[in-house]
Formats: C-alpha cells, sequence, structure tokens
C-alpha cells in the first residue's frame, strides 16, 4: 500500500503544481506540505493539525481524503497522543525498579544534605531565646517569681547560673527567689558550640 506522501506528491505532480503555489491556494505553510510528502510527521504540531492539513490538502487535489486520512491514522501511530513525541523518548523516561532506586537515594541524599546543613547553622549561630514572662522592670510583693520562657530544645539553659530544665518543646518554667528590692535576673541559652544568647530582667520585690 501507498503512503500518504507517495500519493499527495503523485496527485501534485500530475497537475504540475509546485509546493509553493499549493501553499498560497491552501494557507497551509511549506514544510507542512512537504512534511506530509516525506511522511515525516514528526515535523507536524500534532495529530489533529496533521489531520486538518492533509484533509484539505487532498481536497485541493481532487482526491478523496477518507482513505487518505485512513493511511495517515496507521502511519502516525498513536493519535491520542497531542504532541508528536520524539524517537526514543518513551525508552528514554520508562520507568524501572533501577531508577526507583536512584529517585529514592536522591531524595535521600538531599534530604540528608539539608538536615545537616541545618544543624550545622543551628550550631554556627547562637540559639534563639525568648523570656514571655515576667516583662522589664515588673513590681511585686511576693518572695518568689516564676519565670517563663522557650529556646531551642537541645539549648543549656541558667537562669543566675542555674541550670534549667526544658521541656521537649524547648520551654521552660522557674521558680526564681527574690530579695526586697531591685532583682537582676539573667537567662542564658547555650548551644554545643558555645554560642550563648542572654537576656536579662530588672524586678522590684517591694516591702509589704
Amino acid at each position: 500500500m501507498k503512503t500518504v506522501g507517495e500519493i499527495l506528491k503523485k496527485a501534485r505532480l500530475e497537475k504540475k503544481l509546485t509546493l509553493e503555489e499549493v501553499e498560497i491556494a491552501t494557507k497551509i505553510r511549506k514544510k507542512f506540505l512537504q512534511a506530509l510528502e516525506e511522511n515525516d510527521f514528526s515535523k507536524l504540531p500534532s495529530y489533529s493539525f496533521g489531520r486538518g492539513f492533509l484533509k484539505n490538502y487532498a481536497e485541493f487535489l481532487g482526491l478523496s481524503s477518507r482513505p487518505i486520512l485512513a493511511i495517515f491514522k496507521r502511519d502516525f501511530g498513536r493519535p491520542e497522543i497531542t504532541q508528536k513525541l520524539p524517537k526514543n523518548l518513551g525508552k528514554e523516561i520508562k520507568w524501572s525498579p533501577k531508577l526507583t532506586v536512584i529517585v529514592v537515594g536522591i531524595v535521600f541524599f538531599l534530604g540528608l544534605s539539608f538536615w545537616l546543613g541545618y544543624q550545622y547553622l543551628s550550631l554556627k549561630r547562637a540559639p534563639f531565646l525568648q523570656v514571655i514572662f515576667p516583662p522589664e522592670g515588673k513590681q511585686v510583693s511576693e518572695e518568689k517569681i516564676e519565670i517563663v520562657g522557650k529556646t531551642q530544645p537541645d539549648a543549656l539553659v541558667t537562669i543566675n547560673d542555674v541550670p534549667v530544665v526544658l521541656s521537649w518543646g524547648g520551654e521552660f518554667h522557674y521558680q526564681q527567689d527574690l530579695f526586697p528590692g531591685e532583682n537582676k535576673i539573667v537567662i542564658v541559652a547555650k548551644n554545643r558550640l558555645g554560642k550563648e544568647t542572654k537576656v536579662q530582667r530588672t524586678i522590684f520585690r517591694l516591702d509589704k
């Protein structure tokens, strides 16, 4: 059976027409006409466009478009693919157990690199420290005051040089004794490299 290209070219030559003349008459660009005659369907924008070009070209040449379209469908391959794929692309992207291992390995490596980088930066800079209560300059009449704050879970926190226990989330609560008058409270958070953040509060205990 003849190909689409052979049928079109034979009919065009019998009418003594050039591709340029057909382009002007059909408004189909010469490169697409040539692609049809050479059966090089990869140069067509898509199956649907190619089918439309072929129908117009065949009818212009006085040919029945139905059998030619049937041959085109057979030769084009898979009409459900809108865009013609390059040759061997299917083989290049074919999934396999080996490719799965490679992808998983890459994801694991990137995740590990990110985690190590985050850990390094966390140690390199001083830890975050927030003293939620009390505010600076607070005046109280009680003999104790609760110090409430938050820092990184792996930091070491001291309040006036006394180590404080942290929760899993890095929160701390500590009861600090107060002397009458002015009390200086120094809260320090230190990481494993010795980088530290310090916050100081001045609390006034009033005489009852």
